[in-house]
């Protein structure tokens, strides 16, 4: 109750500051700038991770299926770069051209998982959606953009849960509730079991069921199925925003976990660290996920006891979700 109490007022700051920019740009006193090409937001109305990321690739690796030039926007966050556009991968094939350290672990994971496709960054997205036109993108995918309404979008998709709570402090939002109206398509794991709180925001809104499941486990020697870790005693370490799920996804592989160490999210890990995980670990697996992996030292992913767990999405009717999008973003080109 204390801590309540002393939260509250915060929250209440918060939830006013939040709701009063929101109006701002929904009247016309903030102008959102746009760009010639259709623009798509994956987001979510809270703090931490809801698989925005995979299903950002996911997203942009469809459309590429179908014959668009996806481009994929980021804030590049806990990166160092400072440059007003920065491009992490050109979609070459090449992969990353800059380290995670300067454009941030979640889009330098973005630009080596999807080769094909151009990842961009910089804290005003409009100046990396700019260069990605350039670079003959005619699709915007915008990784964790429905806060971000500097830039004019033509599709928000927004990620739910159902754990939706109260404003921050208190909770985890970073909008209220009222901020699904701005939705055009939804994403929830039960759409069926969307709580009536959120409900009465998202009555005429289209929602699709959507998975996060593990591909596939990484390691020295390649990509492995990760059934492989099926009765083997595992040592967890990671720094994401919900590492509860991390372990949850490995314990339903069958795994035993030894241990979890948990650091913040967006860690960077030092030698110390990751010498004193390998000595806890002894003979176990050290299994981390990939947003993780990206950041670790190459003598110590060269270990044969070290893994990474790679994950994907999977959307119920995925068809009719992507032919949405498409419908959507032909309102943009026609």
């Amino acid at each position: 109750m204390i801590r309540e109490c002393a939260f509250s007022l915060p929250a209440v700051a918060y939830y006013l500051v939040q709701k009063t920019r929101e109006k701002a740009y929904e009247y016309g006193r903030l102008q959102a700038q746009s760009v010639t090409a259709p623009v798509i937001s994956i987001g979510n109305i809270v703090m931490g991770g809801s698989g925005k990321t995979p299903m950002t690739l996911f997203l942009a690796n469809k459309l590429s299926e179908r014959g668009h030039k996806p481009a994929i926007v980021s804030r590049g966050y806990k990166g160092t770069n400072a440059a007003p556009s920065l491009i992490v991968g050109m979609g070459d094939g090449k992969g990353p051209l800059v380290p995670p350290e300067v454009c941030g672990d979640e889009s330098y994971l973005m630009a080596a998982s999807a080769t094909h496709i151009p990842v961009i960054v910089g804290a005003k997205r409009i100046n990396p959606c700019r260069t990605a036109i350039e670079l003959s993108a005619n699709v915007i995918l915008l990784d964790d953009g429905f806060q971000h309404m500097q830039l004019q979008r033509d599709v928000n998709i927004v990620m739910i849960s159902g754990a939706e709570d109260r404003m921050f402090p208190l909770g985890r939002l970073r909008e209220p509730l009222s901020a699904l109206k701005r939705a055009d398509r939804v994403l929830a794991p039960v759409p069926s079991r969307i709580p009536a709180r959120l409900q009465r925001y998202l009555a005429d809104k289209p929602v699709f069921g959507y998975c996060v499941l593990p591909e596939s486990l990484l390691g020295v020697n390649g990509a492995e199925a990760p059934a492989v870790l099926a009765g083997r005693d595992v040592t967890l370490f990671s720094g994401v925003a919900r590492p509860e799920r991390f372990r949850a996804t490995v314990e339903r592989l069958g795994a035993r976990v030894v241990e979890h160490r948990i650091f913040p999210d967006h860690h960077v890990f030092t030698a110390t660290e990751l010498e004193n995980l390998v000595q806890s670990a002894g003979g176990a697996e050290l299994v981390c996920t990939e947003k993780d992996w990206v950041k670790l030292t190459r003598a110590f992913t060269e270990r044969s006891n070290v893994k990474a767990l790679r994950i994907t999405v999977s959307v119920n009717d995925e068809d009719a979700f992507v032919s949405a999008i498409e419908a959507l973003i032909r309102k943009k080109t026609t």
